[in-house]
């Protein structure tokens, strides 16, 4: 017995990423595809592409009729979208942003239509900024010693003290926003010696981004002299070491 069973293709649409994170002052790419049809014509006639924020429904980018249309979209995305028309006849309805800014944050929708249905697939778009090199200053007085860091980055990090033994000291914290989309940190470890060896440690967890700056500090007493070595690492400990004179003597 022989059964003639037609061929169905199962459409669908999906994103590569859930979770996407952008850049601040770059372009980011909120990937999506979608079952293509291999007979359909040069100039996509059923294709539909629509992008969405969840949150308001905002058109942030819409395609049909085989060109873009973005007589709806959102004021903010004005002259900062496009689709990679070249890739749709292949599935790729991936969406290009760009610059990026804080108020791209939020969840967004891929929605695709062809004569073979309609699908969604939802994505979370978050951002960040990679942290400066850390500035040091050094305070000292008669009785103790301050060092000091400041960076600037986004999103809030995780900063941790480490004593020579590698424990956790106690350390004062300030975090402040002068603009959209930056952190601006001051962190400091006071102690009350002539001499101390401790790290900083900066982390940034959207990024990956450690931050890592043993200093070793020496106070030769009343002539005011400070020696300190800052040794300089982008997630490890390099063999490079700075020394400098630093005079932030405190009456």
């Amino acid at each position: 017995m022989v059964c003639a069973c037609a061929s169905l293709v199962s459409y669908h649409v999906t994103v590569p990423e859930e979770q996407v994170v952008a850049v601040r002052g770059s372009s980011v790419v909120l990937g999506c595809e979608f079952t293509p049809d291999p007979e359909a014509a040069p100039n996509f006639p059923d294709l539909v592409v629509n992008w969405q924020r969840v949150e308001d429904s905002q058109v942030v980018h819409s395609f049909y009729y085989g060109q873009d249309q973005l007589e709806r979209q959102g004021r903010a995305y004005w002259n900062r979208t496009a689709l990679f028309i070249s890739e749709l006849g292949r599935g790729n309805a991936s969406l290009q942003i760009g610059p990026v800014d804080p108020g791209d944050v939020g969840r967004y929708f891929c929605v695709v239509s062809t004569k073979d249905g309609t699908d969604r697939a939802e994505l979370q778009l978050n951002y960040a900024a990679f942290y400066t090199e850390p500035q040091l200053s050094i305070d000292v007085n008669s009785s103790s010693i301050t060092v000091r860091y400041k960076a600037e980055g986004f999103p809030k990090p995780e900063v941790r003290w480490l004593g020579a033994q590698g424990e956790d000291l106690q350390h004062h914290e300030e975090l402040s926003s002068r603009e959209a989309g930056l952190y601006h940190l001051t962190s400091s470890y006071m102690a009350e010696t002539h001499s101390l060896n401790v790290t900083f440690m900066l982390k940034n967890q959207l990024l990956k981004q450690v931050l890592k700056r043993p200093v070793n500090v020496s106070y030769t007493g009343e002539n005011g002299w400070l020696f300190a070595s800052d040794q300089n690492s982008l997630l490890d400990v390099s063999e490079k070491e700075v020394r400098f004179l630093i005079v932030h003597k405190v009456s």
